[in-house]
């Protein structure tokens, strides 16, 4: 992966200061895993009234639309382009959803590529765009109204587009910077380390400590510390 030729993007904007080394980086998705798992746990209000939205019910089903990238925890750079938008389609962002809008910024069409996908979606283009529809109606109440919230002017794909960001203190204030957007954690990851080497023989300690932060305290959003955020429902 090009990885500054992806961050690009950012980079002509202004939001990231640099690019950041594979070492800096595994630093930061190790840091932010409990952020991950514990934002499926806390927005389980979300799914509330859906016949499949219990945890232990939908992660099944969301695996077996988007595949392999669903277990990924990191950056999501790694992922295909149809992975991130079927995870965006069936997995219930409160407001604006900044880090995977930016993933996907990260790819020539990939903001397009969405806007067609959700287009199609709620148009029910084609036998696979309605029968994906009624699995997603299992799995999210009302899904129309969230799927609508990415299209139009003011729609957050446009937002996109237009590089018009919300920061974490106005969309999400139970997160940091680095763990809400991609270019926060892009930002973030530059100021650790850049090599193993700066860290000698305290390395496996080290990467012990990163993982565990956020189940510490170290982070403001640990397993029991992040409140569901009012959304569009």
């Amino acid at each position: 992966m090009d990885l500054a030729r992806r961050l690009q993007p950012f980079l002509d904007q202004g939001l990231i200061r640099g690019v950041p080394s594979r070492f800096q980086i595994l630093q930061g998705e190790l840091q932010m895993w409990p952020t991950v798992l514990s934002a499926d746990v806390t927005d389980e209000p979300r799914y509330a009234g859906a016949p499949l939205g219990h945890p232990v019910i939908r992660q099944p089903v969301i695996f077996a639309m988007i595949g392999p990238d669903h277990l990924r925890i990191g950056t999501g750079l790694g992922a295909r382009v149809g992975s991130t938008i079927t995870h965006l389609h069936f997995t219930f962002h409160a407001g604006m959803p900044v880090w995977d809008l930016q993933v996907l910024q990260t790819h020539p069409d990939g903001l397009a590529q969405l806007e067609r996908s959700t287009e199609a979606l709620l148009g029910a283009a084609t036998t696979s765009d309605r029968r994906r529809m009624r699995w997603l109606r299992r799995v999210l109440p009302r899904p129309e109204a969230y799927l609508s919230a990415f299209l139009g002017p003011g729609g957050y794909i446009a937002r996109a587009e237009r590089f018009e960001y919300p920061t974490a203190s106005e969309e999400a204030p139970a997160l940091e910077e680095w763990s809400f957007s991609l270019t926060g954690f892009m930002d973030h990851c530059l100021e650790l380390p850049e090599r193993p080497g700066a860290i000698g023989a305290r390395l496996p300690l080290y990467l012990l400590s990163r993982a565990t932060e956020g189940l510490r305290g170290g982070q403001r959003s640990g397993w029991s510390k992040v409140p569901p955020r009012p959304g569009p429902m």
